[in-house]
């Protein structure tokens, strides 16, 4: 299934946590409620690039932090106690290397967190991570079983209890840079490869994976420069 344009009435938008609505629950004039930076924060660490948020825990990308290597990347969590959010960790990748550009995507459900480094070996990976009490450990490198260098792997990912979904917007199974998805499955701590989603239509260029969502048994990927109401008009797909 495609999806075809339709009209959202309610918006949130997780900048530095600046949260805008309007819908039941949402202040009539938004209101900035905190402004997050990274303990350690340095010029061109592009902390912000990725965000996620469950309910009291957030997740920030800085793709382009230095720790492991020039460009290696990280990503921080910050939890909200009360009024106050206060930074709980900064992830970095067990592997982590210059350039893999990791946190430049990001997803989280609840003590899991799946972090992306399309850059990674060339072909790109998602790291997950766990949260036991305040303790963020990571618990596997998920890879595609047919990757291949510029995929861009992990240019998108996200997460919903054991069921993780992966873009690799320039995978070329149906021709140059048409795009795949890759979702994994987890049971007890091992993550399996289940499935590779391409598009039926896939024609060369779509980028089709270059954003994912899943929830429950349903995933939805974006493919920004599909051409079917004209060119670059992009169309997303249902699972």
């Amino acid at each position: 299934m495609r999806i075809q344009p339709t009209q959202a009435i309610s918006t949130a938008v997780l900048g530095a946590l600046l949260l805008l609505g309007a819908g039941p629950g949402w202040a009539l004039t938004p209101t900035e409620v905190a402004k997050l930076t990274a303990l350690d924060a340095m010029a061109g660490d592009q902390f912000g690039r990725s965000v996620a948020l469950a309910g009291d825990t957030a997740i920030i990308g800085a793709d382009l932090d230095d720790d492991k290597g020039t460009n290696s990347g990280s990503a921080y969590v910050f939890t909200r106690m009360g009024t106050n959010w206060m930074q709980q960790a900064k992830l970095t990748a067990s592997d982590g290397a210059a350039f893999a550009e990791f946190g430049f995507s990001v997803a989280l459900d609840g003590d899991t967190a799946i972090i992306g480094a399309f850059a990674d070996d060339d072909a790109g990976s998602a790291y997950v991570f766990t949260r036991m009490d305040s303790t963020w450990t990571q618990q596997a490198k998920l890879t595609a079983l047919d990757a291949a260098a510029g995929d861009r792997f992990g240019i998108s990912v996200a997460v919903a209890g054991d069921t993780a979904v992966i873009g690799a917007r320039l995978d070329d199974d149906a021709r140059t840079n048409s795009g795949s998805a890759y979702v994994f499955i987890r049971s007890g701590t091992t993550w399996t490869e289940d499935a590779k989603l391409i598009a039926s239509d896939a024609a060369p260029g779509d980028q089709f994976g270059i954003s994912v969502a899943v929830a429950g048994d349903t995933a939805v990927i974006g493919a920004v420069l599909h051409d079917d109401a004209g060119p670059l008009s992009g169309s997303a797909y249902v699972f």
